[in-house]
């Protein structure tokens, strides 16, 4: 296929597709489209001519996407999502209100490690939305490598993320630093101590994060924990049944009830760096701009107030 061949396809094409492809066939998304059966399949056949082979399987009970139709599926939406907010930012800026006003409008899309999701997201989105209450925030927690997939598939406009090294076409910004600690009964010999060394934690029978182990690796060598869990409700569960400690960041203690009967105690020579990543050299919304800015002054907050460590 030649690039004369590749720009064949328009927005129309794109929108008939995402809708077949919600709706699993052609008749319900013409209905949803308002448009003619007809003119849905002409479109389909069209877009299909020029990606030189089949996105659906048809039959009798409707359509379902082939690999290349699923393929294209992300690529898709995220072409008709850049499309919205160029539009509604030229919009925006066209109406005067250059990004810095009431009456910003869009979607920002943002994934958050769950320890600093819990700390930054409530206290940013409150403010945030009392400033911008025309941006729509969809805020999620999740993994790193989770989150750096859907940075570059194009369905989150940014993260913050364990440091993962080198990535081609993210750029990754320092944002804060986590403290670490285990987590263990308040009447534990542990627990009187005032820390704990990052090679004791070979010693203790601890229960960590895949992240976290993968952190703790990375700088200190393998390490074999009674229990490797997701989930930092599951942990403490487990901390307080006594089968382990926990290893989890030390704002955990102040930003979730669930640490409250046991006690933390810090980790030396062990943090973690949490980054700001964004697609490099994709355009970046008025709205996602101003939440970004948004996170960056909750971030300083935070760290004045001691819940995270500079960089």
């Amino acid at each position: 296929m030649d690039i004369d061949q590749g720009v064949g396809m328009d927005l129309r094409q794109i929108r008939y597709f995402l809708a077949v492809a919600d709706k699993g066939s052609i008749s319900a998304a013409a209905a949803v489209l308002h448009v003619a059966q007809s003119a849905v399949s002409r479109q389909i056949r069209l877009l299909e001519e020029n990606m030189s082979g089949p996105l659906f399987i048809r039959s009798i009970a409707g359509v379902e996407l082939t690999d290349s139709g699923l393929m294209f599926l992300e690529r898709a939406r995220f072409i008709l999502r850049e499309v919205q907010s160029a539009t509604q930012d030229v919009s925006d800026f066209n109406r005067g209100m250059r990004g810095f006003n009431h009456d910003v409008r869009g979607t920002v899309r943002m994934s958050a490690a769950p320890t600093v999701g819990q700390a930054l997201y409530g206290r940013t989105a409150m403010d945030f939305r009392e400033r911008f209450p025309l941006i729509r925030l969809e805020l999620t927690e999740s993994p790193t490598e989770d989150a750096l997939h859907r940075l570059s598939a194009g369905t989150i406009d940014m993260a913050i993320v364990s440091d993962p090294g080198n990535r081609e076409h993210i750029r990754f910004t320092p944002l804060l630093e986590q403290e670490i600690s285990v987590f263990c009964p308040g009447g534990s010999k542990l627990a009187t101590r005032a820390s704990v060394h990052a090679r004791e934690l070979r010693k203790l029978p601890i229960i960590i994060s895949l992240g976290l182990r993968n952190s703790f690796e990375a700088q200190h060598g393998a390490v074999e924990p009674i229990i490797q869990i997701d989930g930092g409700e599951g942990a403490a569960q487990l901390a307080h049944a006594g089968l382990g400690v926990v290893v989890m960041p030390s704002s955990v203690a102040r930003t979730s009830t669930i640490w409250k009967d046991l006690v933390a105690v810090p980790i030396r020579s062990f943090s973690v760096t949490r980054m700001l990543a964004v697609a490099e050299g994709r355009p970046v919304s008025l709205a996602a701009k101003a939440f970004r800015g948004a996170i960056e002054a909750q971030t300083a907050v935070c760290i004045g107030e001691g819940l995270f460590l500079p960089v």
